[in-house]
C-alpha cells in the first residue's frame, strides 16, 4: 500500500536533527524518542484514498512551496510574494492532516449514529457489537480530505486580509511543532459565552500560527484588532514566556506527536506536556448538543477546533481603538467574493486560474454582493 504523508517531510526536516531524523514525543502515553526517522512520521496507508486530483494538488503545492519555506527560514525575512505563499501553505497544512479529517467527520458520524440508534430501538437493526460504547466508534466516512481541500481557496482568500510577522526565538529558546502544526484561535472572542466563541478564518480577531523552524514561527493576525511589533517590522523577537505560550498551543493542537530539533530538549518538552496537556480539547467537543424547549428537541452547535491561550502573551496586544465587535466578519465584501469564487470553481472547473476568475467577477457591472464597482475597496494583493 502507498504511504501518504499528511504532514510533508520537507516541513519536518525544518525541525530535524538532520535531514533524516527528528526528536519525537508521543502524548498519550507520554514517551520521548531522542531520534526517530522523519520518513516514518505523520503517514498512513492510502490516507488520501488514491484521490489522484488531491494527490496532484498536494504534490504541486509541495514542489512550489517547499523552497519558499526553506528560503524564508534561512534569511529570517520575507517579501510580499513569500508571505502569500506561506499563507497558502498554512491553509493547506491546516486542512490536510489526519486530525483535520477526523474533526470533519464528527458531525456526519453523529448523524449516522443517531439514524442507526433509532433503527436499533425499532428493532430494524441488531445491537452494536459487544464492547462498543459509542456507535461513532464503528462508523467512518471516506473523502473527508477531499472535501476539506475544496475550502482551501476560500480560506486563503480570507488570509489576504490578515497581516503577518515572523516571531523570532533567541538564545536557548526554541519552537517545537507537531503532527497538526497549524494553531488557530481568536483572542478577541475569548470573552464571549461558549457558543459564540469562534475562530473562523473570516472573523474579526482571527489569528494563526505555524512554526517554520526551531527559531521562527509564522504569525497571521487581524491588524484592525491587534498590534504586533512596529508597523514596518517583519520579524518580532519574542520573550521566553511567549515562546512557551506558542509551544503550549502546539501541545493543544497536536493529534499524537510533538517534534523538536534537539534531543537535549527532552526535559523541556516533558515539562510542556505535563503543564499543558490538561488544556487539550477533545475532537468531539467541536459538536455540542444543546437541549431544546422540550425532551424531543435539541440543537446542534458546530464550531472550529481552536486552541486557547494559557496565559496573556506580550508580543500581541489589542489596539487602543477597535471598531469591530467580537463575532463580526473582518471584511464582508471580501468574504462574499471568496464564496463567489468557490462557487465559480465548482460550476466551471475549466474556467481558468484563480486570478483570472477574480478579475472576471470584479469586472461585472454589479458585484455579486451588492456593491457597484466604485463602492468596492481594492482587494488585498494575493498574487504569488
Amino acid at each position: 500500500m502507498a504511504k501518504d504523508h499528511f504532514v510533508p517531510q520537507h516541513y519536518l526536516r525544518q525541525f530535524g536533527i538532520n535531514a533524516r531524523v527528528i526528536s519525537i514525543a508521543t502524548l498519550s502515553p507520554y514517551r520521548f524518542i531522542a531520534a526517530g526517522p522523519i520518513d516514518g512520521q505523520c503517514q498512513e496507508d492510502n490516507f488520501y484514498e488514491r484521490n489522484e486530483r488531491l494527490n496532484d494538488l498536494l504534490w504541486k503545492s509541495e514542489t512550489d512551496l517547499a523552497p519558499v519555506l526553506k528560503r524564508v527560514a534561512q534569511k529570517q525575512d520575507f517579501d510580499v510574494k513569500e508571505s502569500n505563499a506561506l499563507k497558502f501553505l498554512a491553509v493547506i497544512f491546516h486542512m490536510r492532516t489526519r486530525k483535520a479529517a477526523d474533526i470533519a467527520k464528527v458531525f456526519p458520524k453523529y448523524m449516522a449514529s443517531e439514524v442507526i440508534r433509532s433503527a436499533i430501538e425499532r428493532g430494524e437493526l441488531p445491537p452494536p457489537p459487544q464492547g462498543v460504547e459509542k456507535l461513532e466508534e464503528v462508523i467512518d466516512f471516506k473523502g473527508a480530505s477531499g472535501l476539506l481541500m475544496q475550502q482551501v481557496i476560500c480560506c486563503w482568500m480570507e488570509m489576504a486580509t490578515l497581516d503577518c510577522k515572523l516571531l523570532l526565538a533567541t538564545g536557548s529558546d526554541h519552537f517545537i511543532t507537531s503532527d497538526n502544526p497549524v494553531s488557530i484561535l481568536n483572542q478577541f472572542c475569548a470573552g464571549l459565552e461558549p457558543y459564540r466563541r469562534v475562530a473562523g478564518f473570516s472573523k474579526s480577531g482571527f489569528q494563526l500560527l505555524l512554526p517554520i523552524d526551531p527559531r521562527l514561527c509564522f504569525f497571521c493576525y487581524d491588524a484592525k484588532v491587534y498590534k504586533v511589533g512596529n508597523r514596518r517590522d517583519r520579524v518580532v523577537t519574542i520573550s521566553k514566556q511567549d515562546v512557551e505560550i506558542v509551544n503550549a498551543l502546539q501541545v493543544q493542537s497536536a493529534e499524537e506527536c510533538l517534534y523538536s530539533h534537539d534531543p537535549r530538549m527532552e526535559q523541556e518538552v516533558g515539562r510542556l506536556v505535563t503543564r499543558y496537556t490538561s488544556s487539550r480539547v477533545p475532537i468531539d467537543d467541536t459538536l455540542r448538543v444543546i437541549p431544546g424547549k422540550d425532551e424531543n428537541e435539541e440543537m446542534l452547535h458546530i464550531r472550529a477546533h481552536s486552541v486557547n491561550l494559557p496565559a496573556p502573551w506580550h508580543f500581541c496586544r489589542y489596539r487602543r481603538r477597535i471598531h469591530s465587535q467580537p463575532g463580526d466578519r473582518r471584511d464582508p465584501a471580501w468574504t462574499a467574493l471568496g464564496q463567489r469564487l468557490t462557487q465559480d470553481i465548482e460550476e466551471n472547473p475549466e474556467g481558468g486560474d484563480v486570478f483570472r476568475r477574480i478579475e472576471k467577477i470584479l469586472g461585472e457591472s454589479e458585484s455579486p454582493f451588492g456593491l457597484s464597482r466604485h463602492e468596492r475597496h481594492d482587494p488585498p494583493p494575493i498574487r504569488l
